[in-house]
């Protein structure tokens, strides 16, 4: 198989860091046991897993969404400040368990500091009411003498959290949710809640809920589209097929556009989209867990076919980052988790270290390139018993994406042969930029597309890096692998488009 990739050094826009956001929510252990663990003997002083914490800096999270998600639409702020002590104990009726309060919002806000990431909280359109969002909004970002920023105070926290991001409601189109109403039910309430809330405190965002369904998104979009800053849209997708997996980051990317051409034929150009849920989940049932368990964890396991999907995404959103300016990983640790703990060992899944390569070695700056590669059709059904299903024409076997980093006067070839047999040929023409005569290649692959790494093995499926002449005009990219380029620059790049 031939691919061909053109860089070019013009500048085509702006890649926003918040892509590579996560999500944490009170379900199964992705908190208790996971984030927050004041048992473990890996936990510091406030019981935040210092593993976990280490790991999560490694990739830079730039913005965590909590405390959910479903959670969020029957959550009460209130029942999780002040001394953890005092805090009640509560029945967790959306996951199962016990929700026992002892990670609140103090505690969030403490974790987003530490870890160097924008809080992004999301408020109850369940059982809660626009005074109870308020009143948060108060808590967290008020310095004012009134109760809940004196309250704030009071239980040691002087100064205001500044939270910018603010999601109201959580899917609260579908009937699995607290709070389930019409688009036009929600669009209202979208509108109130926002307008009083920007009131409050004119600095925050507000990220309303979107359905990936036109009639629903257009309603909040003509109604309460003035008071928005960001539309959300949630994908979940995989398959125990390979290309039924890593093809769904192709739908998508139809998807995306979709939902961009809804918010440009209603004029709401300062709408951008927020992707605030987006993984591989097919393999565990909610409602089979909750069935058999009473609680549900949805720990599901992670092999390299699903770390290439990830890698398709973020192409994706390199492409789409006029349109998309966040997007969030669901979720972060053990639930659909990126990472997976124990008591005193953790791993790290290959789709963590697919944020690695893109975090750390990927720019932020989008450069032209073209990417000639053949393709496949396909039907898929997917997630969990065909609820999701997909069909495409032309799904690309090579895909690429060229950033340059200004920091460090780098550019970056991100490469994805998606091939499972066949490695591709790829013909990289640099003539357009002052390269360097060597790279640096970052790698990440295994023998076996459904490899991944457990507590037994944690190291099966880790990206390795070498040297490269970059003289050669053709590299040959193994099947099923992740490259990613750094070419250092020997001089400046052109203009802007």
């Amino acid at each position: 198989m031939n691919a061909h990739v053109k860089v070019w050094g013009v500048k085509t826009g702006t890649i926003s860091p918040l892509i590579y956001g996560h999500f944490i929510e009170h379900l199964g252990r992705c908190i208790y046991g996971g984030v927050f663990d004041e048992d473990s003997p890996l936990a510091d002083s406030s019981g935040f897993r210092k593993d976990v914490l280490e790991a999560v800096r490694r990739i830079k999270c730039p913005v965590l969404r909590w405390p959910g998600g479903n959670f969020a639409s029957a959550y009460h702020w209130e029942d999780g400040i002040g001394p953890r002590e005092r805090r009640p104990k509560l029945i967790n009726y959306v996951w199962g368990g016990i929700e026992t309060n002892r990670f609140g919002t103090d505690e969030f806000i403490e974790y987003c500091r530490r870890i160097g990431a924008e809080p992004y909280l999301a408020v109850s359109l369940g059982t809660g009411t626009l005074d109870e969002a308020l009143h948060w909004l108060e808590y967290c970002n008020l310095d004012t003498p009134t109760k809940y920023a004196e309250m704030r105070k009071t239980f040691g926290h002087p100064e205001p959290y500044r939270v910018k991001y603010w999601g109201v409601g959580n899917e609260v189109y579908g009937p699995w949710q607290v709070g389930h109403c019409s688009a036009r039910e929600y669009a209202e309430k979208l509108r109130q809640f926002a307008m009083f809330m920007k009131a409050l405190d004119p600095s925050i965002q507000i990220i309303a809920v979107g359905a990936d369904d036109p009639e629903w998104d257009l309603t909040v979009l003509k109604h309460a589209g003035k008071v928005i800053d960001f539309i959300s849209i949630h994908q979940y997708h995989g398959s125990e097929d390979y290309y039924e997996t890593v093809a769904a980051a192709y739908y998508v990317e139809e998807r995306l556009k979709l939902l961009a051409s809804l918010i440009k034929s209603t004029r709401m150009d300062h709408v951008k989209i927020a992707f605030d849920e987006w993984n591989v989940w097919y393999q565990v049932d909610p409602e089979e867990e909750a069935r058999e368990k009473g609680i549900v964890y949805l720990e599901e396991p992670y092999t390299l076919k699903d770390a290439l999907f990830a890698a398709g995404i973020f192409l994706v959103l390199h492409r789409l980052s006029d349109v998309v300016g966040m997007a969030n990983l669901a979720q972060m640790v053990n639930a659909l988790g990126m990472i997976k703990t124990q008591k005193d060992a953790m791993v790290l899944t290959p789709i963590y270290h697919v944020f690695d390569l893109f975090v750390n070695h990927t720019g932020t700056v989008r450069l032209g390139c073209e990417v000639l590669a053949d393709s496949y059709a396909i039907r898929a059904k997917s997630f969990l018993k065909g609820r999701s299903s997909f069909a495409l024409e032309r799904v690309p076997y090579f895909d690429a994406s060229a950033t340059y980093d200004p920091s460090r006067n780098v550019l970056s070839l991100a490469m994805v042969n998606f091939h499972r047999d066949e490695p591709c040929e790829v013909a990289v023409d640099f003539s357009d930029v002052p390269a360097g005569k060597e790279g640096q290649l970052f790698e990440l692959t295994a023998p076996d597309v459904l490899a991944g790494n457990d507590f037994a093995s944690p190291n099966r499926v880790v990206p390795v890096s070498r040297a490269v002449a970059l003289s050669e005009s053709s590299y040959s990219l193994p099947p099923h692998t992740l490259w990613v380029l750094e070419v250092p620059l020997e001089g400046t790049l052109g203009g802007t488009v």
